[in-house]
């Protein structure tokens, strides 16, 4: 998606759009102080414990483009249960992994400011090959995310969800 075009956010021309935006760090890792993150959590660049209670992985929530082959992709957390963050990191470099575990149930660790209420939505987690992030299903039929992961948006709310994303920056 090479080509410019005029955002109906923002007014102004652009080449092309991102169709990735990640969060760094689950939201309560990420509220926490430094003192407290040192104290309280361990992190990597796909796992993080916090207090040895909190079990979070980082996978990719995609939303289809209508007409498009790449699809909009949130970089996010999902908090699971320790058993099954156990057999995702028991199995994290095993070939086939994918067909040996999951999927399993998690909770979104990430707000999204474009969508109502999404920390602590119900998700499903599908394991994907060594090198790949997991994949981030929503459950809750109800749920914005739910409907645009399933029918997916057109190109033009693609541009202004990453306009809009941009500006946060």
């Amino acid at each position: 998606m090479n080509e410019s075009y005029i955002c109906s956010c923002c007014g102004l021309e652009h080449a092309g759009s991102p169709l990735s935006f990640a969060a760094d760090f689950p939201d309560n890792y990420a509220n926490m102080s430094a003192d407290e993150r040192e104290a309280r959590a361990v992190i990597s660049s796909d796992q993080c414990i916090i207090d040895t209670t909190e079990f979070w992985i980082r996978g990719c929530l995609e939303i289809p483009i209508h007409g498009q082959d790449e699809p909009f992709m949130w970089g996010l957390w999902a908090n699971l249960w320790e058993v099954d963050f156990d057999a995702i990191d028991d199995h994290w470099e095993t070939q086939g992994r994918e067909k040996l575990i999951g999927p399993f149930k998690g909770r979104l660790g990430n707000s999204l400011f474009l969508y109502p209420q999404t920390a602590n939505t119900i998700l499903t987690v599908q394991i994907r090959p060594v090198g790949t992030r997991p994949l981030f299903f929503i459950d809750d039929e109800d749920h914005p995310l739910y409907f645009e992961q399933k029918n997916g948006i057109s190109l033009e709310t693609a541009r202004r969800y990453s306009c809009l994303l941009m500006k946060m920056r």
